[in-house]
């Protein structure tokens, strides 16, 4: 009898025990969900987090570096908010990246950013921008980071605006390539080697693009150099800029000199004009390899600052992660005619081609502004 009432008791105890751990488990749901447990089904699932505890979690530093390569592109952080500019929605989503990494300022930077102030201080230029951009807020922009003494994500986050580029591409991306200054031999009067023109654009009674490889203005004066074939010239035009060298060991820096369309189907003649001894970006100001881009100023006015997620490409041609940098828009091509597609200036001659043939995919683009108060 005294084995039965013990056996009743342990039974009673157990079964008290049983109801204690489920009415717990219903009154405080997050301690058994996030502390290890003796029960097996409230055992947490390692790295699980729950939204909130997501968002609140410190995250760890990149180490600082001139560039940084990430292997995925950053998904994007902010969702779309209130803002008092009148900017184009059709080309602007206020938002930035998610991973904003620790970036350094190097000389070539440093120099975009002079040039950029100069040319944005200049009483010629529009004090509206396209999209709505502004002349004060883009030249507040660069002036906010020349006083900036280190690229922190905070700083960066705290100072500036982000506004992704619209584009027809899937989840916006933009497509990145790049160009340079071919050094180009030529002759300041035709001879048999030298036969093929380089033309500066007339002041009137411009054909279309055919007739002018035709020959249509042979004769009227318009030559600016000779060169060895129409490949060479097909480059320099495609390029939008050379440096020629001619015979006599004098050098000519041409730049972006104006277009004709063909009267059917796709393609222009590129003209030249002469400029200093500097690659100047339409003709404004000097651009800086790796630093200066050409847009379609129709949608992104020049003197933009942008932070690109470009593609880094291998020796072999494969993609290795994106390089998160500050470009600035200070070029502008024949080919681009969309906010889809950009070109970032590499230097001058065969290291400029080696750099130039590094970025041939697709990468993001954002517009930065001062921050709104």
């Amino acid at each position: 009898m005294l084995t039965l009432k013990r056996f009743f008791i342990a039974d009673v105890t157990l079964l008290i025990a049983c109801f204690a751990i489920i009415w717990l488990s219903i009154e405080y749901p997050a301690t058994w969900v996030t502390k290890a447990s003796a029960m097996g089904p409230y055992l947490p699932i390692p790295e699980a987090l729950t939204s909130s505890e997501a968002e609140t979690r410190p995250t760890e530093p990149l180490k600082e570096n001139a560039s940084v390569v990430v292997e995925k592109p950053a998904k994007e952080a902010f969702k779309p908010r209130a803002t008092k500019r009148r900017l184009s929605t059709k080309v602007l989503l206020p938002g930035g990246p998610d991973t904003l990494p620790y970036m350094t300022f190097d000389p070539q930077m440093l120099k975009a950013m002079y040039e950029q102030a100069n040319y944005l201080r200049r009483s010629d230029v529009p004090s509206k921008g396209a999209s709505g951009i502004g002349k004060d807020e883009m030249l507040q922009t660069v002036e906010l980071l020349q006083n900036i003494q280190l690229l922190d994500p905070n700083v960066m986050l705290t100072t500036f605006d982000f506004y992704g580029i619209n584009t027809d591409h899937r989840n916006d991306r933009v497509r990145m390539t790049g160009y340079y200054t071919p050094v180009i031999k030529a002759s300041k009067v035709r001879t048999d080697e030298f036969s093929v023109p380089m033309l500066r654009r007339p002041d009137s009674n411009v054909p279309p693009a055919e007739f002018i490889e035709g020959g249509a203005l042979n004769g009227r004066g318009l030559e600016l150099a000779w060169l060895r074939s129409k490949k060479e010239l097909a480059n320099a035009q495609l390029q939008g800029n050379c440096l020629v060298e001619f015979s006599d060991g004098s050098r000519q820096h041409f730049g972006f000199g104006g277009s004709v369309k063909r009267s059917k189907g796709k393609g222009r003649y590129v003209f030249f004009t002469p400029v200093d001894e500097q690659v100047l970006g339409c003709g404004f100001f000097p651009i800086t390899a790796g630093y200066s881009v050409a847009v379609d100023p129709r949608y992104i006015p020049i003197g933009s600052t942008l932070l690109a997620e470009l593609p880094n490409i291998d020796a072999k041609g494969k993609l290795q992660g994106y390089t998160y940098r500050i470009i600035f828009a200070q070029d502008r091509g024949g080919a681009i005619l969309t906010t889809g597609r950009m070109d970032l200036y590499c230097g001058v001659g065969q290291k400029g081609l080696q750099e130039a043939r590094k970025i041939n995919r697709y990468g993001r683009l954002w517009l930065m502004l001062p921050k709104e108060k």
